[in-house]
């Protein structure tokens, strides 16, 4: 028998590592470019979200929470996934709102991935309702089928392709919920919290069987090794339980942001609009 993870021990992975300092120098480049543009800084409303975002995706990836999840506790492999696929993305989003991501990049930059270039024409089919909500959704529930969750965690490349998928459906799912460029999509207030609810509905799909069943759903785990104190349905509906109430959690969080972005909106589109007239 392995010996189990610790709950202290945490992994060293060199791509994750570089792959989030990525990010954050190049979100740091964005607030230069900002500030340089505006003749202020972008204050923490944005980039507490951003950098909060990282290191969510750091817990995620590279905190016990991985090695756990792989063949020990179903509750350590369902949070996460609630992490890669509503904590992180909205959190980044939120970062990159406006003026980060309309004023931080390069104009030519910028024409690329504006709704009428070509990667934000691709980017605005990804990010439709037609498409984000269902692709968010099917990506909830089939890796959630018993046999296909435990196969792919005992298999990596798609275990890894399930954490992608997890995470990108996500921010395809919170940029139309968040909207976070001003543009001429521009959804109501209540439409975005409809869409929302209604990806709730995969949520509970997975979270309530786990909270309530009387049996274990997930051979894989219901064999392994109790190595915490944790009986396997009690590991399962812990886990049920935790998805729940995060759900819960996040869907309140937006309906507050949804509220406050609904009375700022108007203001700073209009401040957008001054800067770039001002612009050579």
């Amino acid at each position: 028998m392995t010996t189990a993870p610790g709950w202290g021990s945490w992994s060293f992975d060199p791509f994750l590592w570089v792959a989030l300092l990525v990010a954050a120098a190049w979100y740091a480049s964005m607030l230069r470019r900002v500030r340089r543009v505006t003749g202020r800084p972008v204050g923490p409303g944005h980039w507490l979200f951003y950098f909060s975002g990282l290191a969510v995706l750091l817990v995620a990836l590279g905190s016990p929470l991985d090695p756990i999840g792989d063949d020990r506790l179903l509750l350590a492999h369902m949070l996460q996934h609630v992490l890669l696929a509503d904590i992180a993305p909205p959190l980044l989003i939120l970062g990159i709102r406006a003026p980060v991501l309309p004023l931080g990049m390069p104009r030519s930059v910028l024409q690329r991935v504006a709704r009428r270039g070509t990667l934000g024409r691709v980017w605005g089919v990804a990010t439709s309702p037609w498409v984000a909500i269902p692709a968010w959704a099917a990506a909830t529930l089939v890796w959630a089928i018993p046999a296909v969750f435990d196969y792919s965690t005992q298999h990596p490349v798609l275990h890894d392709l399930e954490h992608a998928t997890l995470f990108y459906t996500g921010i395809a799912l919170w940029w139309l919920i968040i909207t976070p460029l001003p543009s001429d999509r521009r959804e109501p207030g209540m439409v975005r919290l409809a869409y929302l609810g209604i990806s709730r509905l995969a949520s509970a799909a997975v979270c309530l069987p786990l909270t309530f069943l009387g049996h274990t759903m997930y051979p894989l785990y219901a064999s392994a090794p109790r190595s915490y104190g944790l009986s396997a349905i009690t590991d399962q509906r812990l886990a049920g339980a935790s998805m729940c109430l995060l759900e819960f959690l996040v869907f309140g969080i937006a309906v507050a942001v949804v509220f406050l972005d609904a009375l700022s909106r108007d203001e700073r589109a209009q401040t957008l609009r001054d800067v770039a007239a001002s612009q050579p």
